[in-house]
Order: structure tokens, then C-alpha cells, then sequence
């Protein structure tokens, strides 16, 4: 995973373990604490999943609630995720 913050890492490494994930709980399990919609660390995970979609790593699911692992036809075109 070259090019990627050490967010987007781990947030792609959670979502590999459970798929479906919403941006509050990505956020609670990276910072290992309950986190508030309106605190940094949210607004810091958000950012994160906002940039991991336009590479097109992620896909939103039900308008912004949930993120998973893009499908495979749709993550042809993005970089590749190594280690």
C-alpha cells in the first residue's frame, strides 16, 4: 500500500477483516476510543475514506453510512494495494 497514510492502511486493513464498516466505528477501533461525529478524529477518518474512494480502494454503501472494499470490475483501475 505505497503512497498511503498510516490511516489508510489500517483502514484498509479493518475493512479487509469486516467489510462493511461505518465511518464512526473505522474511526473508534484506529483511535481505540468512543469518538463523537463532530470531533477531529472523525472528521480525520472521513478524509481518510474520502481520499481512499477517489482511488478508488473503497466504495460508499447506503449514501456515506457504510464503506467497503471496492469490487473487483470497479478497482481495476486503481493502484495496486501492496505491503
Amino acid at each position: 500500500m505505497g503512497g498511503l497514510s498510516k490511516n489508510q492502511k489500517k483502514i484498509m486493513e479493518l475493512l479487509q477483516i469486516k467489510p462493511d464498516m461505518t465511518t464512526k466505528e473505522i474511526a473508534e477501533l484506529i483511535f481505540g476510543r468512543l469518538v463523537s461525529y463532530k470531533s477531529k478524529e472523525y472528521a480525520s477518518v472521513h478524509r481518510s475514506l474520502l481520499s481512499l474512494e477517489r482511488l478508488g480502494y473503497i466504495q460508499r454503501v447506503q449514501v456515506q453510512l457504510r464503506w467497503r472494499l471496492a469490487t473487483k470490475k470497479k478497482a481495476e483501475g486503481a493502484p495496486k494495494i501492496t505491503e
